[in-house]
């Protein structure tokens, strides 16, 4: 029996072309034109079909890296509490330009979807209420974890010491 057919009908099965499959994956999740391209090429697909396969998935608007980037920025930074470096980081693993990316988090934060502030406050408000006992390692820990999650080192920094003094936490050096 043909390898490629189908087992119930026997008839040889017909391969899929690039757009069937590129709509299949875009049902399933938004991707960037960078992951289908990638994923078109790794299924064997020749570059001038992927082209114009990407082209025409653009011109319906069924690809769009810019609109991509803003939801992925708002939903991410809202969910996971992570700050702008993370953010576009994260973009650019997944193919999208540095510029796109820079573009979609200021176009986030102008149309008043994403408050930078307001994710910081939140997430070092959360951070700190984890620690029992407020100690010089807690407060670097607290600091480390949030650096690590993206936030800007100055305004982590302030934000900081301003809940610290907010909420009279005082260094514990016996720890």
């Amino acid at each position: 029996m043909n390898p490629s057919a189908d087992r119930r009908s026997g008839r040889a099965k017909k391969p899929p072309d690039p757009r069937s499959l590129a709509l299949g994956w875009l049902t399933r999740r938004p991707l960037s034109e960078a992951e289908i391209r990638e994923r078109l090429a790794a299924k064997g697909f020749e570059s001038a079909e992927v082209a114009a396969t990407i082209a025409k998935l653009s011109e319906e608007r069924l690809i769009d890296d810019v609109a991509l980037a803003v939801d992925f920025v708002v939903l991410r930074s809202l969910r996971l509490r992570l700050g702008k470096i993370r953010l576009l980081r994260e973009l650019e693993r997944r193919g999208i330009a540095a510029t796109v990316a820079e573009r979609a988090y200021r176009q986030a934060v102008d149309a008043g979807d994403l408050d930078p502030g307001a994710v910081l406050r939140e997430a070092v408000a959360r951070r700190l209420k984890r620690e029992t006992r407020f100690t010089a390692a807690a407060s670097r820990r607290v600091y480390n974890a949030l650096l690590r999650a993206g936030f800007p080192a100055a305004e982590l920094y302030a934000e900081l010491k301003r809940q610290q003094a907010e909420h009279g936490y005082q260094e514990d050096e016996s720890a």
